[in-house]
């Protein structure tokens, strides 16, 4: 996806938010460009948090940034889907449904995935037309050869068959490439988020938190203790044109999480585009300024 520097790109975001700590990066840097409207976040689950919890957490990262304008935070599913053709239906499917139906296949909604697609897949299954009026970019799946062993598609890989097998423009930010480019240490976030005000020191601590928490999990993902990937942000990363992707034929999602790319014959959309690189030094500096410049606005408008 590339955009001008004129453009304003139209957001919605659904996040399982509190899971781990990349989704308050991702919700910061989100909320802080000012080329990205984020029109609200809609919050989903994991094994051991609700929807409603993770809308708590949504809402504190919200506090910690210096804005007057906050996106509103509305609770999805807290479970996955038990069948592919029994979606749900709650608050937050309805904010995503009535938001798209806004949008046309000329100026469509962008719907950002980084936690269980099930609010997502079930908005497609309530209103097939969304499938015009919205484009999906997703953090989701290990590798095209990994296929959905990865925690966000394992937190309901039937919501991934919906929306693979529906007639929308997909684009995946898979975990190989966050690993590689977006792997954040400690030390380096302290050196690129010095001077970014309470908002950066929030981030960092965040980081840390996570590494001391998770030791042995960040030893065997990233082979050292002192970094994590800040997986989420690979969709700001691409919003604002700093990925580079392949276009490749449109995959099943098979029940033991394989990919199987058979032919889609006369399928709409029968290619995915997935991330292969991100310019990740360009997508901090970004973070940076615009952590920076808001922290500034907000010491005038103190009067400090």
């Amino acid at each position: 996806m590339t955009t001008s520097h004129t453009d304003k790109i139209d957001v919605l975001l659904s996040t399982d938010v509190g899971a781990e700590m990349d989704d308050q990066w991702a919700i910061a840097h989100l909320t802080l460009q000012p080329r990205i409207h984020l029109l609200g976040i809609v919050t989903t689950h994991t094994p051991y948090l609700t929807a409603q919890r993770s809308a708590e957490i949504a809402r504190e990262v919200l506090s910690h940034l210096p804005i007057a304008q906050k996106p509103p935070v509305i609770p999805g599913s807290s479970t996955p889907l038990e069948s592919r053709d029994q979606p749900h239906r709650n608050e937050g499917i309805d904010f995503i449904i009535e938001t798209a139906r806004r949008y046309s296949s000329h100026r469509p909604l962008i719907l950002l995935t980084i936690g269980a697609a099930t609010d997502a897949a079930s908005a497609l299954l309530h209103d097939p037309s969304l499938t015009e009026r919205v484009r999906v970019v997703s953090m989701a799946f290990h590798s095209v050869e990994g296929g959905g062993r990865e925690f966000n598609v394992q937190n309901d890989p039937k919501a991934w068959q919906v929306i693979l097998d529906a007639p929308v423009a997909l684009t995946i930010g898979p975990a190989v490439t966050c690993i590689r480019d977006l792997t954040m240490s400690l030390e380096q976030a302290q050196s690129l988020l010095a001077d970014c005000g309470e908002a950066g020191e929030y981030l960092v601590g965040l980081l840390r938190w996570w590494l001391n928490a998770r030791p042995e999990t960040v030893q065997g993902v990233t082979g050292r203790r002192d970094a994590w990937p800040i997986w989420d942000e690979i969709v700001t990363a691409h919003l604002l044109g700093l990925t580079e992707t392949e276009t490749l034929p449109r995959p099943h999602l098979r029940d033991n999480l394989d990919l199987e790319f058979a032919p889609r014959d006369g399928h709409p959309r029968p290619t995915v585009k997935w991330i292969r690189a991100v310019r990740a030094d360009a997508l901090w500096q970004d973070l940076i300024h615009h952590l920076r410049h808001a922290y500034e606005g907000e010491h005038n408008r103190q009067g400090g």
